[in-house]
């Protein structure tokens, strides 16, 4: 799934891509809830939940969950946290962390500049430009799309030329 680029975009804008791994940035709790329901679907419940105390009930049908899980792993989380009140963590690092790879996949492609980077995650471009330099940090994840500059209502006024005369 590619995430299309728009001016003005900010961080917030970006979803959790599908893909998403844990890292050394991830709390204990979300790496232990990660282990049961995947990497991307523990973020979705960090970005619902984060910093919460919610209750998970014992039958998936009255469990809080089911507002961003599927069934099967609403189940699954009854079965596991069942009858228990949970602190779910804020965990503001991994799901920034996620959110960006896009954005420096998009830099090392050469699709976007630094200074655009920094624009829309908020930071300053020496950060930018480590991450994309010296870490391995978002090293397999898919770049942003750029809208075609090319308006589809115009005609083309000249052909790109191929050498030959005509």
């Amino acid at each position: 799934m590619s995430v299309a680029y728009f001016p003005g975009m900010k961080l917030e804008d970006l979803p959790i891509p599908r893909d998403v791994a844990v890292t050394r940035r991830w709390p204990d709790q979300l790496v232990e809830m990660a282990d049961h329901i995947g990497a991307y679907h523990a973020l979705r419940v960090v970005e619902r939940f984060g910093g919460q105390k919610i209750y998970v009930a014992a039958d998936p049908e009255r469990n809080c969950l089911r507002e961003v899980l599927d069934a099967r792993l609403t189940r699954t989380m009854s079965h596991v946290y069942g009858r228990q009140e949970i602190d779910v963590p804020v965990a503001r690092a991994a799901l920034a962390e996620a959110r960006r790879a896009p954005i420096i996949a998009s830099v090392r492609n050469g699709d976007m500049t630094v200074a655009e980077a920094a624009r829309i995650l908020g930071t300053a471009r020496t950060y930018v430009s480590q991450l994309v330099n010296r870490s391995r940090e978002a090293a397999d994840a898919e770049p942003l799309r750029r809208p075609s500059l090319r308006d589809p209502r115009q005609i083309e006024m000249f052909e790109p030329w191929d050498g030959t005369s005509r």
